[in-house]
């Protein structure tokens, strides 16, 4: 082990371990595995001998899902996406296995894989509905809002505290965290690692806490006291306002893209037939999106000139990716290259385009079954928002569907790394258990508005 204190960082995996053991298995979702995974940097990790470094988040969740599984798997109904991400984890295996050059490289990546993105779908899909909807939200938006310090930190003195944490405290003398500027500002990027990653955090937890604003304006909420202070803030909108202001500081234009595209998603509960309302909004982003592509391609194409801005630059290298790479993953085939044994291109790499990534490693099969993944999520979200009745279900129906939505185009503009493969496919599970609840105590919410005031007649 190079670094013998790192082993400190398993120390709140022993304690999921206990919470789980006593059954306290929500407990540690919430309190431990939650602030670990959006607080704590992905190589915050331990290397055990001859095993794969795990990270802090990984760690916790390993007890979480086997004591989830053991649980509550009487509760779980099949569905498509269970199968597509069981194929696509069989054919990254596959391909890790069959391609990769060194074969415990390749065990290993499969290893890494299952704890990033197998068992947190399992926890995502038997353990937060219905019961812990409300806080996981909450939480969620809780903890990116402790981040603001952090953020903050960064940008007034041009270095990341997790990296002078990790030197000093933990001799990762590995990590050279240098961070990204742009027109002369720094981007954060506080737990992330990278600013466009720490982004699309942002984006989801705006989603997120659209739908608490409005859960939160529902007669006999179950969100809050109401006088509590997160209530208060609610009021005056000041944690949106916030989870903004740290979206425009990482300067990310995916990530702002994707927000937009959140923003739209929501607009459509305020109609009164959401299903047509749904349709008019898929037809105006189409037709948006066609020109927003157009609008980019000529945007990059002036970049051949040599007389290209940063920002012309860097989406030019995005449209080269696929340029470049596109003999490589033909001749890759059905299982790809691998993860670490693929090719690269000179000068390029950095494949900032998870769908060209996956069908890098994975090949077409890989490339095939993540697509499904992600298009089945969305249509099941979908299919929510037409099906839901009551005010309160519907909103997080349509909250998972932007953050959804948002994630899904921004990760063509960057891959899939550090943190976002456990928040990724956490959010795809949660939204395959979406259901709509049977509480007896908010049935009058499924009117579309409540009364503001109530009016009584006096007589004088």
């Amino acid at each position: 082990m190079k670094n013998p204190l790192s082993i400190l960082l398993l120390l709140p995996a022993l304690l999921s371990l206990y919470y789980v053991v006593r059954g306290y298995t929500e407990k540690a979702f919430l309190q431990l595995y939650l602030p670990a995974l959006l607080g704590l940097p992905f190589y915050y990790a331990c290397r055990l001998p001859h095993m794969p470094p795990i990270s802090v988040a990984e760690a916790i969740l390993i007890p979480i899902a086997f004591g989830t599984v053991i649980r509550s798997f009487s509760k779980w109904r099949f569905c498509r996406v269970d199968l597509w991400v069981v194929l696509f984890m069989c054919s990254l295996a596959a391909s890790e296995v069959l391609r990769e050059n060194i074969f415990n490289d390749g065990i290993f990546v499969v290893l890494s894989a299952i704890t990033s993105m197998l068992f947190p779908y399992i926890v995502g899909r038997l353990l937060i509905e219905p019961q812990l909807r409300l806080q996981t939200a909450k939480r969620f938006v809780v903890i990116s809002l402790f981040l603001t310090l952090i953020g903050l930190y960064e940008l007034r003195m041009g270095i990341n505290p997790y990296s002078i944490i990790a030197s000093k405290l933990f001799g990762f003398s590995h990590i050279e965290w240098t961070l990204q500027m742009r027109g002369g500002r720094a981007r954060i990027a506080t737990s992330f690692s990278d600013a466009e990653l720490a982004g699309i955090v942002f984006t989801i937890a705006i989603a997120l806490n659209w739908s608490l604003i409005q859960v939160n304006k529902l007669a006999h909420c179950r969100l809050d006291e109401p006088r509590s202070f997160f209530a208060k803030l609610q009021r005056w909108h000041l944690p949106g306002l916030i989870l903004f202001g740290l979206l425009l500081l990482t300067q990310s234009r995916g990530p702002l893209l994707g927000a937009a595209l959140a923003f739209a998603i929501i607009q459509i509960p305020k109609f009164k037939n959401t299903r047509r309302a749904s349709i008019v909004m898929a037809v105006l982003l189409v037709l948006g999106g066609l020109a927003v592509y157009s609008y980019l391609d000529r945007y990059t194409a002036s970049s051949n000139d040599g007389a290209a801005s940063e920002q012309q630059a860097s989406a030019a290298y995005r449209r080269l990716l696929l340029e470049n790479y596109k003999p490589i993953v033909e001749e890759g085939g059905w299982l790809g290259w691998s993860t670490i044994s693929r090719p690269q291109v000179r000068g390029q790499e950095s494949v900032d385009n998870e769908f060209l990534l996956v069908q890098l490693i994975q090949g077409r099969l890989g490339l095939i079954l993540f697509v499904l993944i992600g298009a089945d999520t969305v249509w099941r979200l979908i299919q929510s928002t037409w099906r839901f009745r009551r005010r309160e279900d519907l909103y997080f129906a349509f909250s998972l569907l932007a953050a959804m939505g948002a994630l899904w185009f921004t990760i063509t503009t960057v891959y899939l790394g550090e943190q976002l493969p456990q928040i990724a496919f956490l959010l795809i599970g949660w939204s395959q258990s979406l259901h709509e609840t049977q509480d007896g105590r908010a049935e009058h919410l499924s009117a579309p508005e409540i009364a503001r005031f109530n009016f009584k007649r006096v007589f004088v």
